[in-house]
């Protein structure tokens, strides 16, 4: 009998292989597809380059630095976007940035249209909002939360409207941005978990690897002594008396000592399934992404830019080219995004390539008659809804079924790679805990 098989070959799968590794246990790793990384993932064409839907990480992400060996981190040649935001409302752009990190944008700071967006009033309200999170320099799956506080968690919209956060400032910029980061358009996420990303941004700055987020999986994928199968479907789960029957379409059944399932919500649902486990169902949303290439400049900013008086469909956009140019080297590529109003959403019911060519021109005020499509990606489960109480783990929670079963996922922890790899390393720390204990 082996000890670990890793069900999912995403970032949580990869990131439980790599911290298993450091603690001297091997582990079979199986992948329904042709190639590890999951949703983080690049594609190619002819010398463009697009990642698998609108895709970043936070610079300020602790637990990429960690799951990383030394050297690893540099590799990736980490591109930044410039550190901020800027959202359109009806006088023009607003613009929301850092001017000691990024001094080149106090000109554009300057002009932009920022009184249309808040008042000072309105800043004071969301900073009060915040309050506590600021000082925070850790994963919130890291924390340790009373569990009196985490039980007075509450949707973000609520929270905000309990706040007095009402006006310009909520409809221009906080809306879009939990839109836009969240994949939330009702403000349904816990509350918690909102100010815990607002914090990241305010911390970090939106980063790409200098060739496609596909470089950050590949890296995370060398792991010694890690045994890959993949385009491995499996079928079914068995609780033994000692350890785990893995039933594989095409292939023998495998026995493992434990296993840790590290899937998209509808995948683990029907594997707990099969052993009886009722979890109960987490929402997810989808999201739609359009990649474009254009001869000449989009966005001179170089900031990820949300629509904030709704004029389009448009979630979240940027010209990824301006972080890094080998995008699409001597071009222009521009990403954006169309969260789904709900997971049954039908395809004709969001922009065509068309329309989203020209909403995207109206967003960043340019001609976009002659840009060419690269590729549009529709993802039906983009991310999970995080309700209020959830986003907080309590002290010790190992999630798992009959602690031989080990969960991870976004789900059950923030919705963004930090929490995809936290819930890696956390569910290889139980398991290891259960095999070096007699």
């Amino acid at each position: 009998m082996t000890d670990i098989a890793i069900i999912g070959g995403g970032v949580a799968g990869l990131a439980a292989a790599r911290t298993l590794r450091t603690k001297g246990y091997r582990c079979d790793i199986y992948e329904s597809t042709g190639e590890l990384g999951g949703r983080v993932r690049s594609e190619y064409f002819d010398d463009i380059t697009v990642d698998y839907g609108f895709q970043w990480f936070n610079s300020w992400y602790p637990s990429l630095k960690e799951i990383l060996g030394s050297g690893e981190y540099e590799t990736l040649d980490v591109c930044n976007f410039k550190p901020g935001i800027q959202t359109l409302t009806d006088s023009g752009m607003a613009m929301f940035a850092d001017p000691i990190r990024a001094p080149r944008l106090v000109p554009a700071l300057m002009r932009s249209h920022v009184r249309s967006a808040m008042t000072f009033k309105e800043f004071m309200r969301l900073q009060r909002w915040i309050g506590s999170e600021i000082p925070h320099r850790s994963s919130l799956e890291v924390r340790s939360i009373r569990d009196a506080k985490a039980a007075c968690d509450v949707s973000v919209a609520e929270s905000l409207d309990h706040r007095g956060v009402t006006g310009r400032m909520r409809t221009c910029v906080v809306d879009p941005v939990i839109e836009a980061f969240m994949v939330d358009k009702e403000g349904r996420s816990s509350a918690t978990f909102a100010k815990w990303m607002i914090g990241t941004l305010l911390r970090g700055t939106f980063a790409v690897p200098r060739l496609g987020m596909g470089e950050l999986t590949s890296i995370m994928a060398r792991v010694h002594g890690m045994v890959t199968h993949l385009n491995a479907h499996i079928t079914g789960l068995t609780i033994l008396d000692n350890g785990v029957r893995v039933s594989v379409d095409g292939a023998p059944d495998a026995t493992y000592r434990k296993v840790i399932l590290a899937l998209q919500p509808s995948e683990e649902r029907s594997l707990l399934d099969s052993i009886g486990w009722v979890q109960p169902p987490l929402e997810s949303v989808g999201c739609s992404t359009w990649w474009f290439v254009s001869d000449e400049p989009i966005d001179d900013n170089g900031l990820i830019t949300v629509d904030g008086c709704k004029r389009t469909p448009i979630s979240v956009a940027a010209e990824v080219t301006s972080a890094s140019p080998e995008y699409a080297p001597g071009r222009h590529l521009v990403a954006g995004s169309v969260v789904h109003n709900s997971l049954n959403d039908s395809i004709s019911d969001l922009p065509t390539d068309l329309e989203m060519r020209q909403h995207l021109g109206q967003l960043f005020d340019v001609d976009s008659s002659h840009w060419d499509l690269v590729t549009r990606h529709d993802i039906a489960e983009a991310k999970p809804i995080i309700p209020p109480t959830r986003a907080v783990s309590k002290k010790g929670q190992k999630f798992c079924v009959d602690d031989k079963v080990f969960l991870a996922g976004v789900q059950y922890a923030t919705p963004t790679l930090d929490g995809a790899i936290r819930s890696g390393q956390r569910a290889a720390q139980h398991v290891a805990n259960a095999l070096d204990t007699p």
